[in-house]
């Protein structure tokens, strides 16, 4: 997704934000799209923060800092992920288990865990697009 088009979306996002938004406030000041991103979680405006997220992905994607091995990162980033779930977590339990990523990922969808849910479903995706060597 083009820069262009990521502040096209904002700013049509931005109309629709009250003012008192955290969310709106740090689109005006022109902040990180990680920032916004957040806010936009902690607000409950999931959509944005969906889509905000897979554009940083996107950049991570195609940027020099691009990583070699998708599948190793996304199993570092589950590792770190579960430090932080309570151990009656279902998302963590899943983890522990050694589930696969879609199971994971509804479970942390449905626990409402949605950036672990995204990244996961990204990650199932780039597999998809790339063919095994």
């Amino acid at each position: 997704m083009e820069m262009k088009n990521i502040d096209q979306m904002l700013r049509s996002f931005r109309d629709d934000l009250p003012h008192n938004s955290r969310t709106a406030a740090a689109i005006d000041r022109g902040a990180g799209l990680e920032e916004i991103s957040e806010l936009a979680e902690e607000e409950g405006l999931h959509k944005l923060a969906s889509v905000l997220f897979e554009a940083e992905q996107e950049a991570l994607r195609e940027g020099p800092g691009a990583v070699d091995d998708p599948a190793g990162a996304t199993e570092a980033f589950l590792h770190d992920t579960r430090k932080d779930l309570p151990d009656g977590s279902r998302t963590a339990a899943a983890i522990d288990r050694g589930a696969g990523w879609e199971e994971i990922s509804e479970t942390a969808e449905g626990e409402g865990l949605h950036q672990v849910a995204s990244v996961l479903f990204e990650a199932e995706q780039e597999q998809l697009r790339t063919p095994s060597s």
